[in-house]
């Protein structure tokens, strides 16, 4: 089955084009190590299951659910060092993209259709995976929430529709968050079961891809 008419593919990052979790889960564990000797902290570290359920999330929902109450004051020294070791693993080639990626974005742009990502993370953390893998020559609008006070999904999405000045736009993701917000734009929605969301997740969405090849049967 094709999906018509559509003018704008809008992919979210993490565990959608990116597969994160190859460097993402050791680069938090380091530096909440980091975080607890400097503070003389003891405590039990975070699984690697728990981390991982919780990527995809808003930046600082992320951090704050990391942290007891406790040492939440500690949220920003928690930011600056998972970005530090994110920006570590990522330069030495620790990250990838899921397999497929490339080819399926160079399929899209070939049949014209414009190409847009966003994600709940921060800016420098943005920047870089859209450097280290050369995004930007896919893409034709990017931003984060972490770009500006007060983003999310939801208004991110509003912002490229308005922009390209787009008739009809789908948004492809592995959380609710993206069903979410791009049913609140009208789009259509394709929920990616390959990455980092569970199936309950997609109750909402248009159609389900085990692949991200499958959108060049789907578009």
């Amino acid at each position: 089955m094709n999906i018509k008419d559509i003018d704008l593919v809008i992919f979210d990052m993490d565990g959608t084009l990116l597969k994160s979790d190859t460097y993402a889960v050791v680069a938090v564990q380091n530096a909440l190590k980091d975080m607890y000797k400097n503070h003389n902290i003891s405590k039990v570290m975070p699984s690697s299951e728990l981390i991982l359920s919780k990527i995809g999330q808003p930046s600082v929902q992320f951090y704050l659910d990391l942290l007891d109450e406790e040492h939440k004051h500690l949220i920003d020294e928690l930011h600056t060092g998972i970005q530090d070791h994110e920006e570590i693993a990522l330069k030495s080639g620790k990250g990838m993209l899921f397999p497929g990626t490339e080819e399926t974005l160079v399929y899209l742009k070939q049949q014209g259709y414009r190409i847009g990502l966003e994600s709940n993370c921060s800016m420098r953390y943005f920047s870089n995976v859209k450097s280290v893998f050369n995004l930007d020559k896919y893409l034709d609008i990017s931003q984060c929430i972490g770009e500006s006070e007060g983003l999310n999904k939801i208004s991110i999405i509003s912002g490229f529709i308005k922009i390209l000045k787009s008739k009809k736009a789908v948004v492809v993701g592995d959380r609710f968050y993206d069903v979410e917000s791009g049913k609140a734009n009208g789009c259509i929605t394709i929920g990616c079961l390959y990455g980092y969301g569970k199936r309950d997740d997609f109750v909402d969405a248009d159609f389900l891809i085990e692949d991200i090849r499958e959108l060049k049967e789907l578009l």
